[in-house]
């Protein structure tokens, strides 16, 4: 899936990460080059990791909502189901109804109809012929109205009877295929509504699949990000003894070997180091100066570590190198903030800067110092042959 191809793509050196084991001999520059390209690789996957961690757990809340959204759905359609069969249950109970009505009709009908024949029978029986003949039995016209009138009551009884029936019988017939209808439909809307169940439980699984695996893959992620992190410590530490050790190095040696003049080419002094006149009264200048144009690159003196590298108002951008043994020089009025940073190590000529007039200056030049267990010397000390031109 998805996920998982991504998680693949960010931890596919996985098998590379970190080792960051120092060699057993001396610290090169290169060593310490190599430790911190681990180190960067490391970091950056390590940033992936959480980032891809943030997304996932972005999914996870996503995914945790589209649940709770497909359960209130299932919900509502369990109600509307439970309404459906309670809504079945009162058709069934109207057509159970009807349909004892209708028997008692029935009943109704038959015993009138039972009333109906036995008088017929009655008449057939006491006369020689036909019912009709019963109007020729009369010995009187009053005899004759009277059987005219009895056979008519009995034939109104009996139409208004048969009448009353199917009228009846048409009306419950009608009741009851209108209720079966209802029933029919209402079945349907039933079949309908298990239906929708049953696909919204399929989605609350699916839902809840999906759920599964985004929490498999946090918990991947978050794993790999606090492998990440750890390697990430260790190639720190590895970096950190590294650098000490290149600085036990440098101490070990001193600062007794040639000295890399910081501007080559350029080597005109415009203020020595110790007192001075500046401007009419004295002054204890704790560098060199040297006329140097803007931009000009500045390189180190000696290899060593940057313990300083920032901006203040009176050096204006400068770096401070420990070059070990007691001995750090320092560049100022850099034309910007240093090319190195705290922890840097450098190597003798490296580039550190470029020539600028920030800070307490009149002018670009570099300001150049030495100091001897953190005690301001003469830097010129250590060019005792160098053939430079006094601007002061």
């Amino acid at each position: 899936m998805k996920l998982r191809k991504r998680m693949l793509s960010v931890f596919v050196a996985a098998a590379l990460l970190v080792t960051a084991v120092l060699p057993a001999g001396a610290v090169t520059q290169n060593d310490i080059q190599a430790i911190k390209n681990q180190l960067s690789s490391v970091t950056t996957r390590k940033e992936e990791a959480e980032a891809q961690l943030a997304a996932i757990r972005g999914d996870l809340s996503r995914a945790q909502e589209q649940v709770e959204l497909v359960q209130g759905q299932v919900l509502l359609t369990e109600q509307q189901v439970s309404a459906g069969r309670e809504l079945l249950a009162q058709y069934d109970a109207q057509i159970e109804e009807k349909q004892q009505e209708i028997a008692g009709l029935e009943e109704k009908e038959a015993r009138q109809m039972e009333e109906f024949y036995q008088q017929v029978r009655w008449m057939e029986e006491t006369g020689e012929t036909s019912i009709f003949s019963v109007l020729f039995q009369a010995g009187s016209f009053a005899d004759l109205l009277e059987y005219a009138m009895l056979v008519g009551d009995i034939m109104d009884y009996s139409d208004r009877i048969v009448k009353e029936l199917q009228a009846t019988q048409a009306e419950l017939g009608e009741a009851r295929e209108a209720l079966q209808a209802s029933r029919d439909q209402q079945a349907q809307v039933q079949r309908e509504l298990e239906t929708n169940l049953v696909a919204l439980e399929d989605q609350r699984a699916e839902a809840r699949a999906v759920l599964a695996q985004i929490a498999a893959s946090e918990s991947e992620y978050a794993q790999k990000a606090a492998q990440l992190a750890a390697e990430e410590a260790e190639a720190e530490q590895s970096l950190k003894e590294a650098e000490e050790r290149w600085a036990a190095q440098i101490a070990a040696n001193g600062a007794t070997g040639d000295w890399y003049w910081p501007v080559p080419g350029y080597y005109t002094i415009t203020s020595f180091f110790g007192w001075r006149d500046l401007y009419g009264s004295a002054d204890n200048h704790t560098g060199t100066d040297i006329g140097v144009p803007q931009g000009v690159e500045i390189h180190a003196a000696q290899a060593g570590v940057v313990t300083l590298s920032r901006y203040n108002s009176s050096y204006g951008n400068y770096c401070i190198i420990n070059h070990g043994n007691g001995y750090a020089t320092l560049y100022a009025h850099q034309m910007q903030l240093p090319l190195v940073k705290v922890g840097d190590t450098v190597s003798k000529g490296q580039a550190i800067g470029y020539v600028g007039n920030t800070g307490n200056s009149f002018g670009a030049h570099l300001h150049f110092e030495l100091r001897v267990n953190g005690v301001r010397d003469d830097v010129l000390k250590l060019y005792p042959g160098l053939n430079y031109i006094d601007r002061s």
